[in-house]
């Protein structure tokens, strides 16, 4: 009896604490300030991103991606080539056959399902495995081809940039920090492919992922808000979703490409994420400027990143200083060789 007494005790309790800091106008007055560039409030969020059905192409994609072989050779292989500055690109290892996923990404567009059922679920982070399994193994595909000055390298890395673009209507945030990483993966090795580039290269480095990552930050945030006040609408997630949107606010003014945000209150950090979408906006430079000097032009000196410039010393391109990646992972240098090593 004392024990059912001290539970009904601490229920009670619980409910107190709740209701004294249960404030539902400061959580309302903070989802109807609006985001920057034009994202609107909170609760407009989910409309960005209409439902969709899977189309085959994507569950053929999906197929074809589940059937590769489970290769870190392969991964370690792109790991590697990715994080190199020098032109030469090392020997591959056996690489799987790719041609289906290729002509396929080449041939149709990918429609993946979209259901807004919140920031994500098991089944969207099995198909982003799927998804980064098959970019890996078409980036390896075309470094190796590269390697033996075979311009259909291009060819995997159009695959590549299709499937990134593919996930453009995903709102959950692990769909768009895949398709980061797939951009960035393709602008690492475009410049080591045999030149001139083609036209559509032209689209991915003109495109910034800062502003896709923004809009997913917000529906993140959304979905964290709707669920906290329909339950716990409380000061604490007032003060929460003020926090987040003030952040983006600061990212959206943000023109440096070294950056150090503060961590957001609602899902999991993102300060890494932040850190390599704007440094990417530099790899971006870099992968540019070194197709031009590959194909006899000036380089472009000036930077989009406020906090640094190019130059050209001798057949070394280099930018000002080093940005953080965010990650433990190497990513694509700012310091790039572009000639042959001798004897190569």
């Amino acid at each position: 009896m004392k024990k059912a007494l001290l539970v009904v005790a601490a229920i009670v309790l619980v409910a107190w604490v709740i209701s004294w800091f249960r404030d539902p106008e400061a959580v309302a007055t903070s989802a109807a300030r609006t985001w920057p560039g034009g994202m609107g409030t909170l609760d407009s969020a989910a409309a960005r991103f209409p439902s969709l059905e899977a189309n085959a192409a994507s569950v053929k994609l999906t197929a074809l991606a589940k059937a590769l072989p489970k290769n870190e050779a392969v991964d370690e292989f792109v790991r590697r080539e990715i994080a190199r500055g020098e032109l030469t690109i090392g020997e591959p290892p056996a690489l799987p056959d790719v041609s289906a996923m290729r002509e396929l990404l080449l041939r149709e567009p990918i429609v993946w399902e979209q259901r807004n059922s919140g920031i994500g679920d098991a089944d969207v982070s099995a198909r982003r495995g799927a998804q980064m399994t098959a970019a890996r193994a078409l980036i390896a595909s075309a470094l190796a081809k590269a390697r033996a000055t075979d311009r259909a390298a291009w060819e995997d890395l159009l695959a590549v940039w299709k499937l990134a673009r593919s996930l453009d209507r995903q709102p959950q945030m692990m769909e768009q920090t895949a398709a980061l990483s797939m951009a960035r993966m393709v602008n690492a090795a475009a410049w080591r492919m045999p030149p001139p580039a083609p036209a559509w290269l032209h689209e991915l480095q003109a495109r910034d992922n800062v502003r896709p990552l923004l809009e997913s930050f917000q529906y993140q945030a959304a979905s964290y808000w709707k669920d906290g006040a329909r339950m716990f609408p409380t000061k604490w997630l007032a003060t929460s979703v003020e926090h987040d949107r003030q952040i983006a606010e600061e990212l959206f003014k943000e023109k440096r490409c070294d950056v150090n945000v503060p961590m957001n209150e609602l899902g999991t950090d993102l300060k890494s994420v932040w850190q390599r979408a704007f440094r990417y906006r530099a790899e971006r430079e870099a992968a540019a400027n070194a197709l031009r000097v590959r194909e006899g032009l000036p380089i472009e000196t000036k930077s989009a990143c406020s906090d640094g410039t190019w130059s050209l010393q001798g057949s070394t391109l280099r930018f000002s200083r080093e940005i953080q990646s965010g990650t433990t992972e190497k990513p694509m240098p700012l310091v790039l060789r572009i000639e042959p090593e001798r004897g190569s």
